[in-house]
């Protein structure tokens, strides 16, 4: 059984590198503004965007590193791979880690989560689970993932209208996505993914304003700490904190 997990891990470890090794460009693309398109050229020489990860005339490097995403993304998909175990929804989870790296590096970028991206992850992550459920009879489970999702959709939106918010509706629609995972997994995990964003986030707001690399009212993005509290609240699950 252990030797099984091991295998699963590093197979999602590979996967979710690989995926990750891909995602640069993308989000270079899409770290724009919010009225603003996609990007489809290099913003320093303005040559039109290619295959690669390099612009070919003046070698700015289109999006974050590589390596890094690809670092992200592996470790996220590992992760969570040794914490959900060998079950049918492990590729779901595993591709959630792929898209949550490109979101938070977007974000990163930007303070702007595409609703281009997570509108339409939420609705082929319910259909996917539909389809899990269907196949293994697991209706409870998606039952809770749909009142997940709408439990921290609800919760996030309620933070968005209260006066001086700190959040953007895309955390808002983040919110529903990660409900919907965490929702299939059990309560506790989307307990857990209510409240360790916030746990995540204020050690480094705090480190931030210490050092003076950010002013109290500084707007900083919630979209990371929400994903790394996402995988954070998987294994807290996983290990029946």
């Amino acid at each position: 059984m252990q030797k099984k997990a091991f295998v699963i891990a590093a197979l999602a470890l590979v996967v979710g590198a690989v995926l990750g090794f891909l995602l640069p460009p993308a989000a270079y693309r899409l770290s724009v503004g919010v009225d603003e398109p996609p990007r489809t050229t290099c913003h320093h020489c303005g040559r039109i965007l290619g295959r690669g990860q390099r612009c070919r005339d003046c070698g700015t490097r289109w999006g974050p590193p590589a390596w890094a995403t690809a670092a992200v993304a592996g470790v996220a998909s590992s992760v969570l791979a040794v914490s959900v175990g060998p079950r049918p929804v492990l590729p779901l989870f595993v591709a959630l880690a792929v898209v949550g790296t490109a979101l938070g590096a977007i974000d990163l970028a930007c303070r702007r989560l595409p609703t281009v991206i997570v509108g339409p992850a939420i609705i082929i992550g319910a259909l996917a689970l539909l389809a899990i459920a269907a196949v293994t009879g697991e209706w409870g489970a998606f039952g809770r993932a749909l009142l997940g999702a709408a439990a921290l959709g609800l919760l996030f939106e309620v933070l968005y209208l209260l006066p001086g918010r700190g959040i953007g509706y895309g955390d808002v629609r983040l919110a529903v996505l990660l409900g919907l995972f965490l929702g299939w997994l059990g309560w506790p995990e989307v307990i857990w993914g209510a409240v360790l964003p916030w746990l995540v986030n204020g050690p480094v707001v705090l480190i931030l304003l210490l050092t003076g690399r950010v002013a109290r009212k500084s707007r900083l993005p919630l979209g990371p700490a929400m994903l790394v509290g996402a995988v954070l609240a998987v294994v807290a699950g996983a290990v029946r904190i």
